[in-house]
């Protein structure tokens, strides 16, 4: 006998497009916490003045152990940042009903072909023909139209022009990240400059790149944050 008050658990992955609840909050604060931290994990951030200090100098015998270290990091660092951002930016767009998973092209042609093409779909269309499957024996519910093994949007996606619109990214620090996006399967870092107006403009633009991820990543954990404190 079906008992019609029975408790379901939504699919962790999907609970956010329901509604919005304490656990789906949350979902976006652990996103937006794992952002901060992996920002902060960046090794020339973490060492910025030290490595700034080393960088500038003329003598061979100041470049100590984090200016070379930096160049050896460089890789992982852009592998962070642009990690940081996917999640930050997947995070943000959930916050402004904006669909990250994959429209499996089955359920709907049309919204998949756009998606696909770098268009924000948005969490209210996608759900207008949309329904969850029901699980009595483990009671549990599931989102459909999705791709089974709940695939997000690329993070190349979110820095276009489209998504932008929705994000509103500072556009230098989004051009940044584009190009820190490009670089990120490759180990490409500078070993020397051909004069001192190269090395000022790469410690501008990387203190840029720094205080505008700092910023932006504490402010949106701030307010995921006091969003849990109106569920106490």
């Amino acid at each position: 006998m079906i008992r019609y008050n029975t408790t379901f658990t939504r699919d962790e992955e999907t609970q956010y497009y329901n509604e919005r609840t304490y656990a789906s909050e949350r979902t976006i604060w652990l996103m937006l916490v794992n952002v901060h931290y992996i920002i902060r994990s960046v090794y020339r951030f973490e060492n910025f003045e030290k490595y700034c200090s080393q960088l500038m100098s003329d003598r061979q015998e100041d470049k100590k152990e984090i200016y070379w270290k930096s160049g050896r990091e460089g890789l992982m660092d852009y592998v962070k940042i642009s990690i940081a951002f996917e999640n930050l930016n997947k995070a943000l767009l959930l916050k402004k009903g904006i669909l990250v998973h994959k429209i499996d092209k089955r359920f709907n042609k049309d919204l998949s072909k756009k998606q696909n093409q770098g268009k924000p779909i948005r969490i209210v269309d996608f759900l207008q023909n949309n329904y969850n499957t029901i699980d009595f024996r483990t009671r549990k519910t599931k989102l459909n139209g999705l791709l089974t093994n709940f695939d997000t949007i690329s993070y190349s996606h979110t820095l276009n022009d489209s998504y932008q619109e929705v994000l509103n990214l500072n556009k230098q620090l989004v051009g940044e990240l584009k190009e820190i996006n490009r670089k990120r399967n490759k180990l490409h870092f500078f070993t020397e400059f051909s004069g001192a107006y190269e090395v000022s403009y790469h410690i501008r633009k990387w203190n840029f790149i720094r205080d505008e991820s700092y910023k932006l990543t504490e402010n949106e954990l701030k307010k995921a944050s006091d969003k849990l404190k109106e569920y106490n």
